[in-house]
């Protein structure tokens, strides 16, 4: 089976737009609940429809691998790119190091975070047999004491 170009070409400008517009809306945090999964799942077909594009434009791509013109635009890309990795680790992921501070404190202060009720919190999880026996365990220590990730327990209270 031949893929065409006028197949591939339409879907993979519109797809790049899409990305490109939900990735800046994502970097300023506009619409994030929105724009997350629609970016994430248009970006794996990015891939798939930019490696389409790759195999056809192949004898292009070589021409250019011959005359040099990829080298500096992937050694640039390939510094950003390390740059921003290392960049980030060093400065530390704001949400993770909010979410470990959550998991880690008393339940009693998080649900009250999530609902602003604890008692209503625990009812909602005693119903779905989750067991808090002492509201200054952590969330983390109720996860592995009912066998459930922190995500599930939230994802209760929330709905």
């Amino acid at each position: 089976m031949k893929i065409k170009k006028e197949f591939v070409t339409p879907y993979l400008v519109f797809i790049f737009l899409i990305v490109g517009v939900t990735g800046a809306l994502m970097f300023f945090h506009i619409l994030d609940d929105y724009t997350k999964v629609v970016h994430e799942f248009l970006g794996l077909s990015f891939v798939v429809f930019a490696i389409f594009h790759i195999r056809m434009n192949w004898s292009s791509i070589k021409n250019y691998a011959k005359k040099k013109q990829l080298l500096l635009p992937s050694i640039a890309i390939l510094i950003i790119s390390i740059a921003f990795i290392v960049g980030g680790k060093m400065h530390g992921n704001l949400e993770d190091q909010i979410l470990e501070k959550f998991v880690k404190s008393p339940v009693s202060d998080s649900f009250k975070l999530l609902n602003g009720d604890y008692q209503q919190a625990a009812d909602i999880l005693k119903k779905n047999n989750i067991i808090i026996d002492d509201p200054s365990k952590s969330l983390e220590e109720i996860c592995v004491k009912n066998g459930k990730s922190p995500e599930e327990i939230v994802e209760l209270i929330l709905k």
